[in-house]
């Protein structure tokens, strides 16, 4: 019997969808980052406070939160391929935005455009869960894996056209910034079009089954009462939370030092070569242990990293890029098998639901973080910040050792 064109295509998406979902995750960061590499000091431009600079980042952060749980809960109802369509389309509106609030000098319409580009971009991050479906189950750690590194080269290529886009216009548009929008609304919306011409079928028609009986908010409540949902978004949380506060008040005690941006430069890059670079062998690395030991090392690795950075000396920045590097490849271990953990765990339907409840819950963690980050470096220093930034792995860890209901699954 001659197969259907229809059983030919839902054979081909599996195959193809984490290449599709990598070159579109590419774009959206590399659309991202141009983004943010320069709204800040649009923002103090316009506004001419360094208080009112950092706004429209915080902005950003709030869109992604809202914009994760959201598309989380609408993907449940209208599936997967809303998500990574719409998503896009919201973040180029909101790059357009920005652009027109710079050329008008409107400091709130920048503001809200950011806001808007965070709600799309927290849409696509959602794609992670996406790809881990149609992955066969051995090779989902890798397929969350090749989702988070898509950032290392997107931010690359977004970081470094900004500068050169931005010389082209300048004499145009009369400010530097403007190529930096101009790159993000391009990059959004070659994102859109990959996706909706290479990703034609739903892909939650082809693997996820709908458990019937129960509305979808009755089903997500049941995914977070189970007790490995739990676990792996707490520790998701925690791995947010250690690493925003560490990594806001690092440029700032290397400042204290008298060390100049350089080496601001090379310890945050150290930070991001550690979060994104081995993560397809983070994902290996998960597949073949399992979640619960690769969750372990990305805490001891953490903690290891917070004594480093915390005790380094004021006389060398090695410890420090050391520390901080750990700090990124521990926060890659704990975010890739926690997003592998609660993939597993989730009932299959409400996956994207509950990946946007973490996602709200995660940039909810970074907007408090870099608050808490600047209190703390002000009252206790950057050594004790350490300490502090050590206490929410502890927390998580002391209660599933005390809570009988998450001890049962080490024993599972």
């Amino acid at each position: 019997m001659k197969p259907r064109a229809t059983d030919l295509e839902f054979n081909a998406v599996p195959r193809r969808l984490a290449y599709v979902l990598f070159s579109g995750s590419v774009l959206n960061w590399a659309a991202f980052f141009a983004t943010i590499t320069v709204v800040t000091v649009a923002a103090r431009s316009l506004s001419g406070s360094n208080m009112l600079a950092g706004l429209p980042l915080a902005a950003c952060a709030l869109g992604q939160a809202l914009g994760a749980n959201l598309f989380g809960w609408l993907s449940a109802r209208h599936g997967r391929r809303l998500i990574v369509l719409k998503g896009p389309l919201v973040s180029a509106l909101g790059a357009t935005l920005e652009l027109v609030g710079l050329m008008a000098k409107a400091y709130w319409l920048l503001v809200g455009g950011a806001m808007l580009v965070g709600g799309g971009v927290g849409a696509v991050h959602l794609a992670r869960f996406t790809a881990a479906e149609l992955a066969e189950e051995e090779r989902r750690g890798w397929a969350l894996g090749l989702a988070v590194w898509a950032g290392t080269l997107g931010s690359l290529i977004g970081a470094n056209l900004v500068d050169w886009i931005g010389r082209m216009v300048e004499k145009g548009m009369g400010t530097p910034y403007g190529g930096a929008f101009l790159v993000a609304i391009a990059g959004f919306l070659l994102c859109w079009l990959l996706l909706w011409t290479a990703l034609p079928l739903d892909p939650s028609r082809v693997k996820v089954t709908t458990q019937s009986g129960f509305p979808v908010k009755r089903r997500a409540g049941i995914g977070l009462g189970l007790p490995p949902v739990q676990i792996a978004i707490l520790l998701l949380l925690s791995a947010q939370a250690t690493m925003v506060l560490v990594m806001t008040a690092t440029p700032l005690h290397i400042e204290d030092t008298d060390y100049d941006l350089k080496v601001v430069g090379l310890v945050m890059s150290a930070l991001a070569v550690g979060m994104f670079a081995f993560a397809p062998l983070v994902g290996r690395f998960v597949d073949r242990t399992g979640h619960l030991p690769a969750l372990g090392l990305g805490v001891a690795v953490t903690w290891y990293s917070l004594f480093l950075s915390g005790t380094a000396p004021y006389d060398g920045y090695l410890p420090l890029i050391a520390g901080l590097f750990l700090l990124g490849l521990g926060w890659c271990l704990c975010f890739i098998a926690g997003t592998s953990m609660l993939f597993a765990s989730a009932p299959a339907d409400v996956r994207q639901v509950l990946g946007g409840v973490a996602d709200w819950a995660t940039w909810t963690t970074v907007m408090l973080g870099s608050v808490g980050a600047g209190i703390l470096m002000s009252g206790i220093g950057y050594g004790s910040l350490n300490l502090v930034a050590a206490i929410p792995m502890l927390v998580v860890l002391l209660l599933v050792l005390s809570t009988p209901r998450f001890r049962a699954i080490f024993s599972a």
